[in-house]
Formats: C-alpha cells, structure tokens, sequence
C-alpha cells in the first residue's frame, strides 16, 4: 500500500510498553520501516530510540463512496449508438456468464456494474441520442434490447431524483437483470401470436422470484439489487406479482423499474402487434397514476420523457417526415429531424427544424406504416457510425449538400 494511504503520526512513550508487541508498524521520517505491527519492544533504550525518532501509520479510511464504481466520463468524442449496441453485447455475455456451469458472483457483480456505469457516462454525455437508441434499436433480441431500454429510462429518473449512487447500481443492475429467468421463453413468446395459455402465464408470474433465485445462485449478494428484481413487476393497488404487494410495501425504486418497464414493452414492436404509439403509451401510464403507478414519479417521468420523446416519428405541418433528436424547455416543440420531403424524396441529409416555427409545427405523431428506416446516428449527425445495412434507407454516405 503506498504511503499516501496513511497518516504519520509521532511516537510518544504512552505508546509503546517494554515486553509488550508495539500497537502499529513503526517508521523513520523517511518511511523506513523500524519495527513491525507486533514486535516485542526489548527495552527502555529501544523505547527511547523509537519515541524520539519514530513515527507510526495510521492507515486513512476511504470513504466509502470513493469505492462505488462511478458513472463513465468519455473525454472524446462518441457515437452513442455504437456504444449503446456494444453494451448490448456486453450484457449478452453477462447473460451467458450467470447461466455458465461456474458462475463467479464477484465478475456477474462486477460486469453489471460496468454497463451500468457506462450508461450512467452516456445519459450524461447526450441523453436525448440514449432515448432515441431506447425507441429506434433494434438489432438485438427483446430479452437484450428490453433490459437496456428500462435501464436508460431508469437512470434519467435517478439522475433527476439525485438518487445516491450506492443506490443507483443496484437499481439499474436489477432493470439489466430483473427479467433473466424469462429469457429461454422469450424469444417464443415475442414472436408469440396467440394468446398467453394458462402455463405460459404462470411462468411470467414466477419470473422475478425465480430471476433473483437465478442471481443469487450465481453469487449476487446486493440485496437491494435482489429485492428490486422481485419487486420489480409489483403494482400499488395490489394487482401487480409475483406477491400481489400494495402501496408502501413496494419499493421507491421498484416504481420506477415498473413505470420504465411498461413503458418501453408498449413502444416496442411484438410480432403480434404493432409498436402502441407513444402518446397512447404516455396517455396510458398517466391515466393509472395513483392507482397501478406511483403519481410523483409518473409524473416525474412523463416529464423527463416530453410530449414527444427522442426517437420518435412525426409530421409537420408542412407534410415533412421527421425525428424527434432533442428535447427543449416547450415539451410540445421539440428539436426534429426531417428525413423526407413533402413531395415523398429524401432529403440528401436530414433537416434539422425548429417545430416552434408553426411551417415546421408537428401535425401528428406517426403510424407505424409512415417510418423509415434510417441509421440513428445520421439523424444526430454523429460521424464515424455503426450501419445495419439490411433493409435500411442509408443517408449517411451522402454529403450534406442542402
């Protein structure tokens, strides 16, 4: 341990006791060590020496908080989406690592938190591009992209609450890892078009308890981490499970996995059916305030999220197709993208447009059959991105001619 870990402080002769093992290691003015914690003082002689020319560490407490893994701070220049799908991947090795024949709780523990931490520094470096990765992503499979989506809405709430960031690792470890135990029905159930079936819902019932047995088979020992998972799908007037709890019984944070939970299943596109519309999604939550959903943190949320989040579609008044990029004081005028001309062409490069210009007002928001498909990051005008070249309208290898 270097030196700077310690606090030197002068021997005096109440310290130290003939025939007795000195309390503390024993230095000179320039850190050599004189005696060790635990040596036997000889004599009188020896005592005298060490009070005049000793000097013992007292070894300075940390604070705890120093500890934490703290949020990511990116000094260059990134492509969030890039790093959004990176984070994807990362959790998809986490996924298979707990479910490995050995699983190591300290790693599991540790790579949690290390994704957490990143999306904590991507929130803080462009939570606008973070929202719009939550409802344009999709690359990956919904037991992947899902937990990701929960887990950037959840930081934005925590990050409006100032919510300590003991608490707030185990908060978005519990939105990364809250649904493991669905994740071999998952993918059956997502592309599902029939109606659940009494068994099917059963273990939709039990996925957070048997999530959290998951985790702490593995050697999770984060209590709170555990608990957020089982309580994760509760609702406040009793309707929610695995445990039917009712209002204060249910924890602050587990409220707001649950507003962040709904809200990104209804945006998300399901083989049996389209994306709910965002305000429809919005309007939905809203309405339960009070009675399935906590009324503060609805509200916190709503506001957090605007009218019109990043990422989604919508129509001027001028007929232009555009996106959501950003967030402004006015939630009904928010910063947009415009992608296609009123007479049906692309743009050359997307438009930016200031929607409190009634010309460049949004009319609607979009039906699902009017989006087109482009890569997010051209829309941010971020450089340097990530493409998905199938079935992609691609307007990033086009300069920025009008």
């Amino acid at each position: 341990m270097f030196l700077r870990d310690f606090e030197l402080s002068r021997i005096t002769p109440e310290h130290l006791k003939v025939s007795q093992p000195v309390p503390w290691s024993i230095y000179d003015e320039f850190g050599k060590l004189l005696m060790a914690k635990g040596s036997i003082l000889r004599s009188d002689r020896q005592k005298e020496i060490l009070t005049r020319v000793g000097l013992f560490a007292n070894e300075i407490e940390p604070d705890p908080e120093s500890l934490l893994p703290q949020p990511i701070k990116f000094h260059r220049k990134v492509n969030p989406f890039a790093e959004f799908d990176e984070l994807c991947l990362k959790l998809e090795e986490v996924f298979k690592l707990i479910e490995s024949e050995t699983p190591n709780g300290s790693v599991i523990k540790k790579r949690v938190y290390d994704i957490a931490t990143h999306i904590q520094g991507l929130v803080s470096y462009d939570s606008d591009a973070l929202l719009g990765a939550v409802h344009l992503a999709d690359q990956f499979p919904y037991h992947v992209h899902h937990p990701m989506q929960i887990a950037v809405l959840t930081e934005l709430i925590l990050e409006r609450l100032q919510v300590e960031q003991v608490v707030r690792l185990s908060v978005l470890a519990a939105a990364l890892t809250g649904n493991l135990a669905m994740n071999p029905y998952q993918q059956r159930l997502h592309q599902q078009k029939t109606p659940l079936n009494d068994q099917q819902r059963e273990v939709i019932n039990r996925h957070p308890l048997q999530s959290m047995q998951k985790l702490e088979a593995a050697g999770v020992d984060d209590a709170l981490w555990l608990e957020l998972v089982a309580q994760h799908h509760e609702k406040l007037d009793g309707t929610g499970y695995p445990r039917n709890l009712v209002g204060d019984a249910i924890r602050r944070e587990a409220r707001i996995l649950a507003l962040a939970d709904v809200y990104t299943a209804m945006v998300t596109h399901r083989p049996y059916r389209n994306p709910i519309k965002h305000k429809d999604s919005l309007r939905d939550i809203f309405t339960q305030r009070g009675s399935k959903f906590d009324s503060k943190l609805t509200l916190v949320f709503l506001n957090e999220l605007g009218v019109y989040p990043p990422g989604v579609y919508v129509r001027l008044n001028n007929g232009e197709l555009a996106v959501v990029i950003g967030r402004t004081p006015n939630p009904r005028s928010p910063l947009v993208a415009s992608i296609k001309k009123t007479d049906g062409e692309f743009f050359l490069s997307p438009r930016r447009r200031n929607t409190e210009n009634e010309q460049f007002a949004i009319r609607s928001a979009c039906n699902v059959s009017e989006r087109i498909k482009v890569n997010p990051a051209t829309l941010w005008g971020i450089q340097a991105i990530r493409v998905n070249s199938v079935n992609t309208a691609d307007l990033s290898s086009i300069a920025d001619l009008i």
